[in-house]
């Protein structure tokens, strides 16, 4: 039997339209233009990478100040719902018998308070989150640690994800992947690492169900 591996932000939940305008606001507090853009090349990185990322790029930027107002402003102002086909397709898989799996960059506290925020507190057999691993995606660590602990083999294993970084650490991993492109489009290079895309969760139905 398979496990599904899920991407949080931007796959199973629509979060990443409200981290650009966050992520804008949280900059031009401290007199910087232009964060917001960074979004688009830091999809699925833990906050270790793209703060990293940032301080590269930003040196002038309180990182520790950034990311206080950066949360406040998402919490305030952000509603958190469900991709499109999400319930579809965590309906069906649960009703299978399918173990499910969450693996996100994000703190536990972020992915606590979204995934409560959609009732899915209880959905998941194991949540992994991005300081659960030392190196983020693209790294295969996190998809590595969510098989093992589900007592998958990694072979039997698809991920499912929005980002570049994600499908890479996905096809590292050595799983199957199933890409859901949100505010980024796959180039042909990560294409050519996925067993399928779609354009919303539900579609991938189909696809459970050959194998079932």
């Amino acid at each position: 039997m398979f496990s599904v591996i899920f991407d949080m932000d931007g796959t199973l939940l629509d979060t990443q339209r409200i981290c650009v305008p966050a992520w804008e606001y949280a900059g031009r507090e401290q007199g910087i233009s232009g964060i917001g853009d960074c979004i688009f090349e830091v999809c699925g990185m833990n906050e270790t990478g793209w703060s990293s990322y940032l301080g590269r790029n930003f040196p002038e930027l309180d990182l520790e100040l950034f990311k206080k107002t950066m949360r406040t402003y998402i919490i305030e102002n952000g509603k958190v719902v469900y991709k499109k086909g999400a319930e579809e397709l965590i309906s069906f898989l649960k009703e299978k018998g399918i173990k499910l799996a969450l693996a996100s960059g994000s703190s536990h506290a972020s992915i606590d308070h979204h995934l409560n925020e959609v009732g899915a507190a209880d959905v998941f057999d194991v949540i992994v989150g991005g300081k659960d691993v030392e190196n983020g995606k693209p790294a295969p660590d996190i998809f590595l640690l969510a098989a093992e602990k589900l007592g998958a083999d990694k072979e039997d294993c698809f991920v499912i994800e929005d980002s570049e970084n994600g499908i890479r650490a996905g096809a590292e991993a050595g799983m199957k992947c199933i890409g859901i492109p949100d505010i980024v489009s796959f180039s042909d290079e990560v294409k050519a690492l996925m067993t399928a895309q779609f354009s919303s969760l539900d579609e991938a139905i189909g696809l459970f169900e050959k194998m079932l």
